[in-house]
C-alpha cells in the first residue's frame, strides 16, 4: 500500500520529536545513560516527547531565530533552560557544567538549520565562540558521544558543504537581520520526517514536494509504502500530529 501525507512545519517538529523518542539508541541513554536536549524549537518538542512535559512558548527553548523575515535572537519571556536528563531523571545542573562528564552511550541532542541529501547538516552561529556547538562539538568528537541533530526537510539545502566553504572565504559585511557563521556538524545523525517514519514504522518514506501557502509555508509531502496493515497504522498515529499549531512568538 502506498499513501501520500502533507505535513506543516509544526507537524513535521511534532512527527520528528516522536521519531526521536523511538530511536533505540536514545531509549538505551534515557534508560543507562545521560541526555542533553540543546536548544532549538524543535527541540522543545523532543523534549516534550522524551519528558513528557509542555513548553507553552516553544521560542523560548532557543536563542537563535529565524522570524519575521530575518535572522534574529529569541526575545521570549518564559525562557527554559535546556534540559540534562541522567538515567532517566531531569537534573538541575546547566548543560555547559554537565558537558564535560559526557562519555560514550550519553546522547546529545541538537538543532540544525540546513541539511543536504547527504546527510550532512550545519547550523548558523551569531556568538564568537561558535554558540552551542563550538562548545560542545569538539567534546562530543573526542568522547565518542552521539550527536543527533532534528531537522525538518524545510531545512534542504542543495549543499551544506559547498555552503559551509562559502561562508567561511570572507566575513558577513550586511545582514537583514543578526550576522551569522554557518557550522558544519560532522558525524551527526539527521533524524528528518523520513527518518521518523521508518523508526516507528515498517515503511519507506520519501519527500516527493514541498511547499504551500496561507499557513501551509514550510510543508512538505511524503510518501509511504509497506504492508498494508503497517501504512493505516501510520495514518493513524498521524492523525495525531495533523492540527499541531505553528510555533509563534509570544
Amino acid at each position: 500500500m502506498k499513501a501520500l501525507i502533507t505535513l506543516t512545519a509544526s507537524e513535521s517538529k511534532r512527527l520528528i520529536a516522536r521519531g526521536v523518542k523511538g530511536m533505540s539508541c536514545v531509549q538505551n541513554a534515557l534508560n543507562n545513560h545521560a541526555v542533553i536536549i540543546a536548544g532549538g524549537t524543535t527541540n522543545a518538542f523532543v523534549a516534550e516527547e522524551l519528558l513528557g512535559v509542555t513548553i507553552e512558548d516553544k521560542t523560548g527553548y532557543t536563542m537563535g531565530i529565524v522570524t519575521k523575515g530575518e535572522l534574529g535572537i529569541s526575545r521570549s519571556t518564559k525562557k527554559t533552560a535546556p534540559y540534562v536528563i541522567v538515567e532517566g531523571k531531569v537534573i538541575e545542573t546547566p548543560w555547559k557544567e554537565y558537558l564535560p562528564k559526557l562519555k560514550s552511550g550519553d546522547i546529545f541532542i541538537k538543532g540544525g538549520n540546513a541539511v543536504d541529501h547527504t546527510g550532512l547538516t550545519a547550523v548558523m552561529v551569531s556568538d564568537a565562540s561558535g554558540g552551542t556547538i563550538g562548545a560542545a562539538q569538539g567534546l562530543l568528537y573526542a568522547r565518542g558521544v552521539k550527536l543527533i541533530v532534528p531537522i525538518g526537510l524545510e531545512k534542504m539545502v542543495p549543499d551544506v558543504r559547498q555552503a559551509v566553504e562559502f561562508m567561511t572565504k570572507s566575513s558577513v559585511d550586511e545582514s537583514i537581520g543578526h550576522k551569522v557563521g554557518l557550522i558544519p556538524m560532522l558525524g551527526a545523525t539527521p533524524v528528518t520526517e523520513l527518518t521518523a517514519l521508518e523508526t516507528l514504522y515498517d515503511v519507506e518514506a520519501r519527500c516527493i514536494a514541498a511547499g504551500g501557502v496561507d499557513g501551509s509555508e514550510g510543508s512538505v509531502i511524503i510518501a509511504i509504502e509497506g504492508l498494508d496493515e503497517e501504512v493505516q497504522r501510520a495514518l493513524r498515529d498521524l492523525q495525531t500530529v495533523k492540527g499541531e499549531p505553528p510555533v509563534s512568538v509570544r
